[in-house]
C-alpha cells in the first residue's frame, strides 16, 4: 500500500444522531463533587416516562396478596378516629397540609410511620401474614454502604430481616449495639418537602431520589430493581427503576386519597424478596472479614453451579441506571450440583443484562467458530480459539422459575399510550470547564440528549464463566507486552474479519493478557457484516471509537463527494476498518497516557496532545485524527514505537480513502492490505520497546482511565455540603 496522506476534509460532517456515551463514565461523575455526580446520572436518563397510577400499580408494584382487599382496609381505617379524620376527610395525622404545618419538615412527615403502621396492622388481620418491611425516618443519618455515599434519604422502607452480613465479633466496638441501617436493606427511598419552595422543591426531590435509586443499583449486586417516593406538600409520586427503564407515577394527594397509599404499603410490605427487586440467586456472605457473594449459574444444559467471588474485577457498567449493568468477578466454584468443591481454580464470572434481542456472548462466540470451521477449516478454527476467552459455563438467570428479564420485572407491560415525558433537572450547565483537584482533563459539558421512550427496550439477565483470569491492557507495565498483546488481538480480529464478522466495541477494557498471549473479550456487540439487525443502542467506547462511527458518516470520500450528491443517503454501516482504528486508538492512548519513569511528570506538550486526542466528549477529536501524531512530545524511549504507530495511522487513512471511492465502501481489498501492515508495525514496536516500562503519570495528565472507568472512588460530597435545612 502506498504511504501517502489521505485528503483532509474541509469540514467533518456531524452525525444525524450522535452516539450517546454514558455520563456515568465521564470525568464529572468521578470528579469528587456530589452535585456533578447527580447531574451525570440525570443526564444519562434525560427524561423518563410519567405514567398513570393504575399503570404503575399493574406494572411496577408487586401484585397484592390475594387476601388483601384495599377497599376493606380503607373502610376499616376510616372508622378509627385516631387514624382517619371524618371531619376533614383525611388522615388524622395530616389534618393540616404539610405546607401549613408550622413544624420542621422532619416533624411534619414523621407521622407517615404511624400511617404505615396502621395500614399494615389492619392488613395483617386478614391473613395473619407478617410484614416484611418497616418504616424508618432518620433524615440526619446516612445509611451504611459498602461504597462511599453520604446521601441521607428523608425516610425509607427497609427489610425486617436484614440482608446485610454480620460484622465479625472482633470488629464490633460494642456487640450489644444495634447495627445502623444499611442501603443493602432499603427497598424504598423517600424524599419529602413541605412544598414551600415551589418548583425548586420538586427538582430537588427528583435529584435526590434518582441518586438514591442509582446508588442502590450501582452498589448492590443483589438488586434487579428498586423503588422511590417523593412528596411536595400533599402531592406524592412513586418511582421505579430497573436496567431497562426508570418510571415515575402521576402525583396524587396522599392526605385525601388513602387508597393509593394503602395499595403502595400493602403491595410492598407483603411481597416476596424477588418482587421487591432482589436477586435470589446471589447471596451476600462474609469471608475473611470481607463481603463476598455466592452466585448461582444455571447452564442451558441444566447444571446448577454456585461460585463464590474473591474480588471485583470490574463493575463500572453498573454505574448507569439503564444499561447492561455488567459486573465481573474473580470467583471459585463452591458447589456443583449441590456437592461441595474443594481447591477450585480461580475463574472469571460475568453477570450482565443484555438487550433481549441480542444473542448471549457464548452464542456469538460459537457462531464465529462455526463460521471459521465451515469456511476456513478446523485447523484455523482451533488456531483462532487461542485468541478468545474459553467459556466454561453459561446460562440465563432463573428467578421464580422463569428467565430473569426486565420484562418479568414489569410483568410483561409495555409503556401506556397516555404516558407523558417527565423532564429531569439537567439544566445546570456551567460555562466554565470542569477541572477537579485530582487533575482530571477539563471538559465542557454538552447539552443532554433526552431519551425518548416509545417502548421499553427489555433486557435479559445472564451469566458466563470464563477459564482465563486475564489482565486488561491498561494494567500492563511493559510497553513491549502492550504491543505484543495488541498484535494477538489483531489476529483475533483478522479471524473475525475473514468470515465477515466485526467486533464493534474494541477497547482497552476488553483487550486482555493471559499468560503469554493476548485475548479479545466482550463480544456482546459483535455481528455479521450481512446482518440487518438494528438496535436502538449505539455501540462503542468513546475514547476508542472510530471517528466515522462516532460521526455516523463516511469521512474519507473523494473531495467531489463532500457536496450533496447521489450518495448522500448511503446508510452508514460499521465495517472492519473501524475495528482496526480502535486498535490504533488503544496503542495511541497507551503512549500518550504514560511516562517511562516512576513518578515521572509528563511535559506540557504531552498533556496538551493527550487532551486533544482524548478530550472525553463527542465531536472533539476528528481533526486530531486527520493530523500526524506529534510523538516528539513523548518520552524519548517511546519515539521509535510511536513512529510505528504513526505509520499504522497513515496507512489506515489510506485504506479508508481507497475503500470510500465507491459507496457503500469497498473495504475488503484495503483491509487485506492493512492487516499485514498492522502486524509488521506491532512486531516492530515490540522490538523497539523491549526495555521500556510504563508508569501512570502524575496528576496533571491523569484523566479517568477510559478502560477501567472506575479507578477512582465514587463521587463524594463536598465537605461543606450539609443536609438541607428543614423548613419550618
Amino acid at each position: 500500500m502506498q504511504k501517502e496522506r489521505a485528503s483532509q476534509p474541509k469540514d467533518i460532517p456531524r452525525p444525524d444522531t450522535a452516539p450517546r456515551p454514558k455520563q456515568t463514565s465521564s470525568e464529572e461523575y468521578r470528579s469528587g463533587d456530589l452535585n456533578l455526580g447527580r447531574l451525570a446520572v440525570l443526564r444519562d436518563l434525560g427524561e423518563i416516562p410519567s405514567v398513570s397510577l393504575e399503570y404503575f400499580k399493574s406494572a411496577a408494584f408487586p401484585p397484592l396478596r390475594q387476601q388483601i382487599d384495599v377497599t376493606k382496609i380503607k373502610e376499616s381505617l376510616q372508622r378509627d378516629p385516631t387514624v382517619w379524620s371524618d371531619a376533614s376527610k383525611r388522615w388524622a395525622e395530616f389534618e393540616t397540609d404539610p405546607k401549613k404545618s408550622g413544624k420542621h419538615e422532619d416533624e411534619t412527615f414523621k407521622p407517615l410511620s404511624n400511617v404505615f403502621a396502621a395500614v399494615i396492622g389492619e392488613a395483617s388481620k386478614t391473613g395473619s401474614i407478617p410484614a416484611k418491611l418497616r418504616f424508618a425516618s432518620r433524615p440526619m443519618e446516612a445509611p451504611k454502604s459498602g461504597r462511599t455515599n453520604s446521601t441521607r434519604p428523608d425516610a425509607y422502607l427497609l427489610l425486617v430481616d436484614k440482608k446485610t452480613v454480620d460484622i465479625p465479633e472482633g470488629n464490633k466496638a460494642h456487640a450489644s449495639e444495634e447495627l445502623p441501617d444499611s442501603w443493602d436493606d432499603i427497598v424504598v427511598s423517600f424524599e419529602l418537602k413541605k412544598g414551600t419552595g415551589g418548583i425548586a422543591d420538586g427538582k430537588d426531590d427528583d435529584r435526590k431520589v434518582i441518586w438514591s435509586l442509582h446508588h442502590i443499583m450501582r452498589s448492590d449486586p443483589c438488586r434487579r430493581a428498586t423503588f422511590g417516593v417523593t412528596i411536595e406538600n400533599t402531592e406524592m409520586r412513586f418511582w421505579f427503576t430497573c436496567r431497562a427503564i426508570t418510571l415515575v407515577s402521576k402525583s396524587f394527594n396522599f392526605c385525601t386519597e388513602p387508597e393509593h397509599l394503602i395499595y403502595f404499603f400493602c403491595s410492598l410490605a407483603f411481597a416476596e424478596d424477588h418482587e421487591l427487586g432482589w436477586d435470589p440467586t446471589i447471596q451476600r456472605v462474609c469471608v475473611g472479614g470481607k463481603v463476598q457473594y455466592d452466585i448461582t449459574v444455571c447452564t442451558d444444559e441444566g447444571d446448577v453451579l454456585v461460585y463464590q467471588t474473591t474480588r471485583v474485577i470490574s463493575d463500572y457498567s453498573a454505574d448507569a441506571l439503564s444499561g447492561r449493568g455488567t459486573r465481573v468477578f474473580e470467583a471459585r466454584l463452591k458447589f456443583l450440583k449441590g456437592t461441595s468443591v474443594k481447591d477450585a481454580k480461580p475463574v472469571v464470572l460475568k453477570d450482565t443484562w443484555r438487550d433481549c434481542d441480542r444473542d448471549r456472548e457464548d452464542t456469538i462466540l460459537n457462531r464465529i467458530f462455526d463460521d471459521l470451521r465451515e469456511h476456513k477449516g478446523r485447523e484455523q478454527e482451533e488456531e483462532a480459539r487461542k485468541y478468545f476467552l474459553t467459556v466454561l459455563a453459561a446460562g440465563n438467570v432463573m428467578v421464580d422459575g422463569k428467565t430473569d428479564s426486565t420484562d418479568c420485572l414489569l410483568r410483561g407491560s409495555n409503556l401506556p399510550t397516555d404516558r407523558t415525558p417527565h423532564r429531569l433537572p439537567v439544566d445546570e450547565v456551567p460555562e466554565k470547564p470542569i477541572r477537579s483537584g485530582e487533575g482530571f482533563t477539563p471538559i465542557f459539558r454538552f447539552a443532554p440528549y433526552s431519551a425518548k421512550h416509545s417502548k421499553v427496550h427489555h433486557r435479559t439477565h445472564s451469566r458466563l464463566v470464563f477459564k482465563e483470569v486475564c489482565q486488561p491492557i491498561y494494567e500492563l507495565r511493559s510497553l513491549d507486552t502492550v504491543f505484543a498483546t495488541l498484535e494477538d488481538v489483531r489476529k483475533a480480529l483478522q479471524f473475525m474479519h475473514s468470515v465477515d464478522w466485526v467486533h464493534r466495541d474494541t477497547s482497552a477494557g476488553n483487550v486482555l493478557r493471559w499468560d503469554q498471549i493476548g485475548k479479545l473479550g466482550d463480544l456482546e456487540y459483535a455481528k455479521r457484516m450481512d446482518s440487518n439487525t438494528i438496535h436502538e443502542v449505539r455501540t462503542g467506547t468513546l475514547d476508542f471509537m472510530a471517528c466515522e462511527v462516532e460521526a455516523q458518516k463516511y469521512l474519507f470520500q473523494p473531495p467531489g463527494r463532500w457536496v450533496i450528491g447521489e450518495d448522500e443517503n448511503t446508510p452508514f454501516r460499521f465495517n472492519p476498518l473501524h475495528d482496526m482504528e480502535s486498535l490504533w486508538w488503544i496503542a495511541t492512548w497507551t503512549l500518550y497516557h504514560h511516562v517511562d519513569q516512576e513518578a515521572g511528570r509528563p511535559s506540557t506538550e504531552q498533556i496538551d496532545a493527550f487532551r486533544e486526542l482524548f478530550p472525553g466528549r463527542l465531536q472533539a477529536r476528528g481533526y486530531a485524527f486527520f493530523t500526524r501524531l506529534n510523538f516528539r512530545v513523548l518520552p524519548v524511549s517511546f519515539h521509535n514505537a510511536a513512529q510505528d504507530v504513526e505509520n499504522m495511522h497513515q496507512d489506515l487513512m489510506v485504506a479508508y480513502a481507497e475503500s470510500e471511492t465507491t459507496m457503500p465502501p469497498a473495504y475488503p481489498k484495503p483491509l487485506a492490505t492493512l492487516h499485514p501492515i498492522f502486524a509488521e508495525c506491532f512486531t516492530s514496536a515490540v522490538e523497539h520497546s523491549k526495555t521500556v516500562s510504563l508508569f501512570s503519570p502524575t496528576a496533571e495528565l491523569r484523566q479517568e482511565d477510559p478502560s477501567a472507568k472506575r479507578q477512582q472512588e465514587d463521587p463524594t460530597p463536598d465537605p461543606r455540603e450539609k443536609k438541607q435545612t428543614k423548613r419550618s
